[in-house]
C-alpha cells in the first residue's frame, strides 16, 4: 500500500520540469552578494579562489543532501522550523530562527550600503560629478523607495522582480561578453600573483554566495518528495551558480590588477566602487552602462526578495494584521535595524557579508548535520561519513570569520 501510494506520487510530480528547481536554487543562490566575491578574492587571487569557489559549491550540496534526507521523511511543504522542533526540539528551533533572522538582517544592511553607493553614483552622472548627497541621506532615499514596494504587497513585488531578473540577466551577459574577452589570461594566471593563505578569510563570504539549503522545503513541496529530483535541483542549481561566480571572477580579476583593489577597499570596498573601477578598465562605453545596470539590478532585486522574506518572517513571529497598518508595521520592524546600521557603518558590504556566512554555516551546515545525526540510527552515522564533513566545515567556516575579526588571519587589503 506504501509503495502504491509513492508511485502515484511521483507520477504526479513527474511532469514537473526539472529545470524549474535548478533556476530556483541558482536564482536564490546568485544576487547581489557576488559583487562581494572580487573583494573577497583579491588576496587568494583567481586560481585559489576557484578552488574555494568549487570547495565550498560541493559541500553545500552535500549539506544539502543532509537537510534533503531529513525532510523526505516528514509530509511534503514541512518548514524548516517543523523540521528541527520535531528532530532537536524547541531551543534549537528558535535559535535556529534568530539565526535566520540575523542572516536576513545582515544581508539587508549590506544591501542597503550597496543601494546608497550605486544611488550616489547614479546622481552623480547624471547631474554632473560635483553632484553629491550626504552618504545618510542616499540610505534613507534608496530604504524608503524599496520598502514602498514591499509595503504595497507581495504582487508588486513578484512583479518587479521578474522584470528586474529578465533586465539583470540581458545586463550580465552584455557587460561579461566584453570583460572576458578583454581579461588578461596572463594576470588570471599568474603563479606569483595571490596566496593560499588568503583564501581562509574569503571562505565564509564563499559560503554566503551559495546559501540555498532554505530553498529545500519548498523544492520538497514542489516535487512531493521524490528525493532524486531535490537533490538534482540543487547539484544542478549550485554548479550552474558556480560557473556565474567563476566567469565573473575571471572578468573582474582579469580587467582589475591585484593592487587595484586595494583602492577598492581603501574606498570603502563599496559596490559602487568596484563598478567605477571596472569601467575605468574597459574602452566600451556600452559595456560600462551594462556594467552599471546590472549592479542596479542585482542590488534591487536582491533587496526586495530579502526584504519581503524578512517582512513575511516578522508578520508571522509578532502576528501583524494584514492590513495597511500591519503591514507598515511589520516592513518599519524590518527596514529600521539595517538602516539604522548602514547610517552608523556606511562601507560594510563585503564585511557584512562575510558575517551573513557565519548564521549561513550555522543554519545550514551545523544544524542539518545534527538533524540528520539525529533523525538515523547511531550505527546507521557512524557509517556515514557526510553530516561529520558537513558539522566540521560549518564549524570551521564560524571559527576562520571569528580568527579574522580577531585579527588571526592576513586580510589583503
Amino acid at each position: 500500500m506504501t509503495m502504491t501510494l509513492k508511485r502515484k506520487g511521483a507520477t504526479k510530480s513527474a511532469v514537473k520540469p526539472l529545470w524549474h528547481g535548478v533556476i530556483l536554487v541558482a536564482g536564490g543562490a546568485v544576487g547581489a552578494g557576488m559583487f562581494a566575491l572580487p573583494l573577497a578574492s583579491a588576496g587568494a587571487w583567481f586560481s585559489w579562489a576557484t578552488l574555494g569557489l568549487v570547495m565550498v559549491c560541493l559541500l553545500t550540496y552535500l549539506a544539502a543532501t543532509l537537510l534533503i534526507a531529513v525532510n523526505v521523511k516528514y509530509p511534503s511543504g514541512s518548514s524548516f522550523d517543523t523540521l528541527i522542533r520535531s528532530t532537536l526540539g524547541e531551543i534549537w528551533a528558535r535559535v535556529n530562527n534568530l539565526s535566520i533572522a540575523f542572516v536576513m538582517f545582515i544581508l539587508m544592511y549590506a544591501y542597503i550600503t550597496a543601494g546608497a553607493g550605486i544611488l550616489g553614483a547614479s546622481l552623480a552622472s547624471v547631474f554632473g560629478g560635483d553632484f553629491g548627497l550626504p552618504r545618510w541621506v542616499l540610505s534613507i532615499l534608496f530604504t524608503g523607495v524599496m520598502a514602498l514596494f514591499i509595503w504595497v504587497g507581495t504582487s508588486s513585488v513578484s512583479r518587479v522582480s521578474t522584470l528586474l531578473m529578465v533586465a539583470m540577466c540581458v545586463a550580465f551577459s552584455a557587460a561579461n561578453s566584453g570583460l572576458v574577452v578583454s581579461a588578461d589570461v596572463s594576470i588570471l594566471f599568474d603563479r606569483q600573483t595571490g596566496g593560499a593563505v588568503y583564501l581562509w578569510s574569503a571562505l565564509p563570504v564563499f559560503v554566503t554566495a551559495f546559501a540555498c539549503a532554505g530553498l529545500v522545503p519548498s523544492l520538497s513541496s514542489h516535487y512531493d518528495n521524490q528525493r532524486v529530483r531535490i537533490n538534482l535541483s540543487v547539484l544542478f542549481g549550485l554548479l550552474l551558480a558556480l560557473l556565474v561566480y567563476v566567469v565573473w571572477l575571471a572578468s573582474t580579476l582579469g580587467n582589475i590588477p591585484r593592487t587595484g583593489f586595494i583602492e577598492v577597499s581603501g574606498n570603502g570596498g563599496g559596490l559602487a566602487g568596484l563598478v567605477t573601477m571596472l569601467q575605468s578598465r574597459t574602452d566600451s562605453s556600452l559595456i560600462g552602462l551594462a556594467l552599471t545596470w546590472f549592479s542596479h539590478f542585482a542590488v534591487i532585486t536582491s533587496f526586495l526578495s530579502i526584504g519581503l522574506g524578512l517582512a513575511h518572517f516578522l508578520v508571522d513571529r509578532f502576528k501583524f494584521k494584514p492590513t495597511p497598518v500591519g503591514r507598515a508595521q511589520s516592513v518599519g520592524l524590518a527596514f529600521a535595524p539595517p538602516l539604522l546600521a548602514s547610517l552608523v557603518a556606511p562601507y560594510g558590504f563585503v564585511s557584512a557579508i562575510a558575517y551573513a556566512g557565519v548564521f549561513v554555516a550555522f543554519s545550514f551546515f551545523i544544524v542539518p548535520a545534527l538533524m540528520y545525526r539525529k533523525l538515523i540510527s547511531s550505527d546507521r552515522a557512524l557509517l556515514s561519513a557526510r553530516w561529520i564533513v558537513v558539522l566540521s566545515f560549518g564549524l570551521l567556516i564560524v571559527a576562520l570569520k571569528l580568527a579574522s575579526v580577531f585579527g588571526y588571519l592576513p586580510n589583503y587589503s
